[in-house]
């Protein structure tokens, strides 16, 4: 192969992990927006829904190490492929069962419980797998589309679910969810990567822990990442009780149209963060932390402040933008600057972190609402943001967005 058949063949390869992703997401997203729902109409248990909801939670923080580890001693393509598989398969015990003994609530809390174990698996090999097709040039705007298509999806996963699930019943539904997930395996499947020089590593005592080691001694890393805590902390305030903050703090009823439009602020502001993600590339990474962390705080406190709805919706829209872009561009950061051998496994900590932050964020808010009202909530939680300004203040301004070794 030539030096400049080399380049394109990542870019076809990129394209078809973008395709991919989309086929992967629809199925992810629109099975996390059904499974509760369906637990909730067939149970009438708040209990069991939020079991159902955890579900598509708990697993990375369960299983992300683990997957780090298997995924840096094997092949990205290779892991994806086999659990985009699994995870057809899972799916497919949804229309088995509906069709025979029936779906009980527990079993479905289960399924879901498995298939986004196997989503694990694959995000953290995706997530390893960019760096190797776009090359350290390419990862910001690699992310920036992987991201733009995953915020859209997301977004209209709910009313894609509710149609499915009205038009063909539960157990079809999740039979064509299944099927998107055999076509991102055949998508996968066709990417050639370009080889490692070094090969897959060798097991190794305590490889499995090699991510938070890397993680906590690199200064650049070790910054960001402890910058995500408070900003992830203070972003689940503000995801989990949109709902609940209309209702209470603007007087919205819950099934006020006005809410919708509020909603739609939100994702409409995660499409704009993740187009300007692209942006930040070559500008030096702590200045630009010092900048998104501060407007973070800024428009999360004036969401909290905002006296009507279309001032709410306004701000929201501002500060997701924000908040969305600093998420891409750290993840960027984070793959441009850790070695190919230990993506998975660092990827995996940086993606633990922000799933663990974000629904501690969403609970303690949740908790402090009913103490002393939505808007005080927010203008308390918002002291994480500040800690991660503050954080990203301390941090030496030249530490540099070095690209790794091989």
């Amino acid at each position: 192969m030539t030096a400049t058949q080399a380049p394109r063949a990542r870019v076809g390869g990129l394209g078809l992990l973008i395709g991919s992703k989309f086929a992967s997401t629809v199925a992810y997203a629109t099975s996390w927006v059904l499974l509760p729902l369906y637990v909730y109409q067939a149970s009438g248990s708040a209990f069991l829904t939020a079991l159902a909801s955890a579900a598509n939670v708990l697993p990375f923080l369960l299983f992300g190490l683990l997957a780090g580890a298997a995924v840096d001693r094997s092949s990205p393509v290779r892991v994806m492929a086999w659990t985009e598989v699994a995870n057809a398969g899972v799916l497919l015990c949804v229309p088995l069962l509906a069709a025979t003994v029936g779906a009980a609530p527990l079993v479905l809390c289960a399924i879901g419980f498995a298939s986004a174990t196997a989503y694990v698996w694959f995000d953290v090999a995706s997530a390893a797998l960019v760096p190797a097709l776009a090359g350290a040039d390419g990862v910001f705007r690699a992310n920036s589309y992987l991201w733009m298509t995953t915020t859209v999806l997301t977004a209209v996963a709910a009313p894609v679910g509710y149609f499915l699930l009205d038009a063909l019943q539960l157990g079809p539904t999740f039979g064509v969810l299944a099927a998107c997930y055999l076509v991102s395996a055949l998508l996968i499947a066709a990417i050639r990567p370009r080889p490692d020089p070094g090969g897959p590593a060798r097991p190794e005592p305590g490889a499995v822990w090699a991510g938070v080691r890397y993680l906590a001694a690199h200064p650049l890393l070790r910054a960001y990442t402890t910058v995500n805590v408070g900003v992830g902390v203070s972003a689940g305030a503000v995801y989990g009780m949109l709902v609940v903050f209309a209702s209470r703090a603007l007087g919205l009823p819950s099934d006020d149209y006005r809410v919708a439009w509020i909603v739609a602020a939100s994702g409409l502001g995660a499409l704009l963060g993740a187009i300007a993600a692209r942006r930040f590339k070559g500008v030096p990474p702590i200045p630009a932390a010092r900048w998104m962390t501060g407007l973070d705080l800024v428009l999360l406190l004036a969401y909290a402040a905002a006296p009507s709805w279309q001032l709410a919706a306004v701000l929201l829209l501002c500060w997701n933008t924000v908040h969305t872009c600093f998420l891409v561009v750290g993840i960027s950061v984070r793959q441009t600057v850790t070695p190919q051998r230990l993506q998975g496994r660092v990827n995996a900590v940086g993606r633990m972190i922000v799933w663990g932050s974000v629904p501690l964020g969403t609970l303690l808010c949740g908790g402090l609402t009913e103490l002393i009202g939505p808007r005080w909530a927010l203008a308390v939680l918002s002291g994480f943001a500040l800690a991660s300004l503050v954080t990203a203040l301390r941090a030496p301004s030249a530490l540099a967005m070095e690209k790794a070794e091989t």
